[in-house]
């Protein structure tokens, strides 16, 4: 006879959250907006979470997988971004990471030259997903990552 586990009402909605999550992201570029986005994977698109999606995100501890970067424009023309991915070590709440990328950003932002700086942003994965370069690249692309003027553009129009 086999034995039944008991019930966990948070380990179910964590497996759930993961399932529901297999394919979004939460987004964040700097100066665009100052709040966390969601973003679809697939269709590559933002969209609102619903409430019951934000507090699955909020509440549920998971192995995330974040892909910092920092996109660059020098005075050649040339658009380039410093990243590094960071995966958790293990599961925890999305609040958790806040003090980790800041610290990778902040090693990120001191490789970069400050005169070509655009801005700078991450996407979060809760379900652990293989970030590629160019996956991220063109999901940053596609949200305005490159809009920004870069401190030495800025200063030639004023």
């Amino acid at each position: 006879m086999a034995v039944r586990k008991k019930n966990n009402n948070s380990k179910r909605m964590e497996r759930l959250g993961t399932a529901v999550m297999k394919n979004l992201a939460v987004f964040l570029l700097i100066g665009s907006n100052p709040k966390c986005e969601m973003v679809d994977l697939k269709r590559m698109t933002k969209f609102k979470a619903t409430p019951a999606l934000a507090a699955t995100i909020e509440k549920g501890r998971y192995k995330w997988t974040v892909f910092c970067a920092v996109f660059c424009r020098s005075q050649h023309g040339e658009e380039y971004m410093k990243s590094i991915v960071i995966e958790s070590p293990s599961p925890c709440l999305q609040g958790d990471l806040v003090e980790l990328l800041h610290e990778h950003h902040v090693a990120l932002l001191e490789e970069c030259n400050e005169s070509h700086l655009i801005t700078a942003g991450w996407m979060a994965s809760p379900t652990g997903i293989d970030w590629s370069e160019k996956l991220a690249g063109d999901l940053f692309s596609k949200m305005n990552a490159w809009e920004n003027l870069a401190k030495w553009e800025v200063n030639n129009v004023a």
